[in-house]
């Protein structure tokens, strides 16, 4: 736990975090946030930006607008200078948007949200970012420290989810489950679930992931913590299971709440664990016994007779 002194400048604060060790990157935190808010309604959030460079930097706030995305690999896309479908960023207002971090700095930055009266219910996303500013240079040892200073880190953000209230459209589910491979040889095995959100605002869907033996025996469970799905988006969640020794068939059952109305989805996947290199050394075992057994029986076999 670190504790510090700090120092007000108007509503943000400056805190000093003693012994803080040289980790080559810049913190910001949370990096998430959700709000539920009425038309007309201001609301307040405070962001932690702290430096563990080493060295002084400049920062400028950002903001932009993020949306989500048909491809399963991406969960985000970031907007830029582009207004986004869902946008957030003219409601997004930072107490200052440029500052300065020592090493060892945290600034405590308040966001305020400001919703219009008019504003179309449902989700509206959009994150705010500290980028770091090139220093202003005048040595040639200077500018060569700034190569090095801005390699280290470029931005960090904190996204913001925004529920404006009203009639929403809730619609998604969970599309597949798939194991990476039909037949392992040991674990880890990882799966791959794809929800697809087709409503106008972000979900949460949870759940979790049941193993089962030949037998049908339920031998494992695997906890789904909640992670978000964007409107209009496909998001993959990868999961991966071990459970030392495994032998033959099995059956993954994933049982996903949708996050909204209590509704559950259910998919099954089937694979195979044959550790075969662990089998042809057995067979190889048993192969040596039996030769060495019928060896000796041979030989008592000849002794006997002689």
């Amino acid at each position: 736990m670190l504790f510090g002194s700090a120092v007000t400048v108007s509503a943000y604060q400056f805190q000093t975090l003693p012994d803080t060790k040289v980790e080559g990157d810049v913190i910001l935190g949370p990096t998430k946030t959700e709000f539920f808010l009425d038309p007309g309604e201001i609301a307040t959030k405070e962001i932690m930006i702290t430096n563990r460079t080493g060295q002084t930097l400049r920062f400028q706030v950002e903001i932009e607008d993020f949306m989500g995305s048909r491809d399963p690999g991406q969960s985000v896309v970031l907007l830029g200078s582009q207004k986004g479908p869902y946008s957030l960023k003219d409601w997004l207002t930072p107490e200052i948007l440029e500052f300065t971090l020592e090493h060892g700095q945290r600034i405590h930055l308040p966001v305020k949200i400001s919703i219009p009266q008019d504003a179309e219910p449902g989700g509206h996303y959009g994150v705010v970012f500290a980028a770091v500013l090139p220093p202003e240079l005048t040595t040639e040892e200077q500018k060569e420290a700034a190569k090095s200073q801005i390699g280290i880190v470029s931005r960090a953000g904190s996204l913001f989810f925004v529920k404006v209230k009203g009639d929403v459209a809730e619609e998604g589910y969970l599309k597949s489950l798939e194991a990476n491979k039909k037949y392992y040889e040991k674990g880890p095995i990882d799966f791959q679930l794809l929800f697809e959100n087709n409503g106008s605002i972000h979900l949460v869907p949870y759940g979790v992931i049941e193993i089962f033996n030949i037998l049908g025996e339920k031998i494992d469970e695997i906890e789904i913590e909640p992670y978000f799905a964007m409107p209009d988006s496909l998001r993959l969640k990868e999961v991966s299971w071990n459970k030392g020794l495994l032998f033959g068939k099995y059956t993954a059952l994933a049982s996903i709440n949708r996050g909204y109305q209590d509704i559950i989805d259910q998919k099954k996947v089937e694979f195979w664990v044959i550790p075969w290199k662990l089998v042809l050394t057995g067979m190889v075992g048993l192969f040596l016994i039996i030769f060495l057994l019928r060896f000796l029986f041979t030989k008592f076999e000849i002794r006997k007779k002689s």
